[in-house]
């Protein structure tokens, strides 16, 4: 079984409002990755809310998910992460840890590192674009107790840094796993490129 935790919770000081129900293309940005996840093969998605977690209800549609909220999400990151851990079902076999402001997050993506860890049962597994490490990260169970030690706001970067040659890389093409909606020239951004699909979509469709 593999779960995907979906981290929610941040303040948004950087965009100055809450990024995750900022629209594009007539969805809010969580709403995107969310649906890039019921359409890939994860067994369920916890999702982790914190700051905003009111304005998120009303705005996403969070059937189907798992809902926690992390009242300690001023503590960074770990404190998500770890929310995401203890809610997710006891029998899974992996975690995924997946951002919820990275609107391009594409199933296939998501699939190719499930697959990934299904053939080599590597303790972590990530995406590779462009030379660059990327996200999400998927974690083997054997791991979980190394993230439930960790602290502060730099996320699980730790455990991946200290399993060195036992990481798996994915080499991807898709270039939704580099792009996230932190800035509002972030945004400006993402709601660029999201005209652009959606003019692509149309022109392909006449």
């Amino acid at each position: 079984m593999i779960s995907a935790i979906v981290l929610a919770a941040g303040r948004s000081t950087r965009m100055g409002r809450n990024k995750l129900i900022l629209p594009l293309d007539g969805k809010p940005v969580l709403q995107r990755v969310l649906d890039a996840l019921k359409h890939s093969k994860v067994d369920e998605t916890v999702v982790v809310l914190g700051g905003g977690a009111d304005e998120v209800r009303r705005s996403v549609d969070l059937e189907g998910t798992k809902v926690v909220v992390n009242r300690r999400y001023s503590e960074g990151m770990s404190a998500s992460i770890k929310a995401g851990l203890a809610r997710m079902d006891r029998s899974a076999d992996a975690a995924i840890i997946v951002l919820g402001d990275q609107p391009f997050l594409s199933a296939a993506v998501v699939d190719s590192l499930i697959k990934a860890f299904l053939t080599e049962g590597a303790p972590v597994v990530l995406p590779v674009y462009m030379g660059k490490r990327r996200n999400p990260v998927l974690f083997a169970r054997s791991v979980f107790p190394e993230i439930m030690r960790i602290r502060g706001d730099r996320g699980a970067k730790s455990v991946v840094e200290s399993h060195g040659d036992n990481i798996l890389e994915v080499k991807v093409e898709d270039a939704g796993v580099a792009m996230d909606v932190d800035t509002p020239s972030d945004y400006e951004r993402a709601a660029l490129l999201s005209r652009r699909v959606r003019q692509r979509r149309i022109r392909g469709q006449a």
